[in-house]
């Protein structure tokens, strides 16, 4: 089960990584990382204005699943945490992982929408 609190972390990491360089507009798009819908992959605009929006929630979820599991994993590795607990926060996690992209994906793309229409508009 250690392994499995690795990935995990490893996945909050990954996403806190991508949401932080979404806010600093350092994210260029790409077929691999971020939140790539028929809509963000129009235009660059579209693109960056989603990432700074979904940027807050995705390092805040990345963050907090980081931390959750890193906690874990020198203790499960050692054989000290039972098995459902640790489960529990694998599952957990998992959960927050994908409650964190959904959000960001939603704020995201409302964000964009709002700037791009201010901008068409402005």
């Amino acid at each position: 089960m250690g392994v499995a609190l690795l990935l995990v972390a490893a996945g909050g990491f990954a996403l806190t990584f991508v949401g932080y360089l979404g806010l600093v507009g350092k994210l260029p798009p790409n077929p691999w990382a971020g939140i790539r819908t028929p809509f963000t992959m129009r235009s660059p605009e579209a693109w960056y204005a989603t990432h700074r929006g979904a940027a807050p929630a995705m390092i805040f979820g990345g963050v907090l699943v980081f931390a959750a599991s890193a906690a874990f994993v020198p203790f499960a590795l050692a054989g000290k945490v039972p098995l459902p607990l640790a489960t529990g926060v694998v599952l957990g996690s998992c959960g927050i992982l994908l409650g964190t992209v959904l959000a960001g994906w939603r704020t995201g793309t409302a964000h964009a929408r709002r700037e791009l229409d201010k901008a068409r508009s402005g």
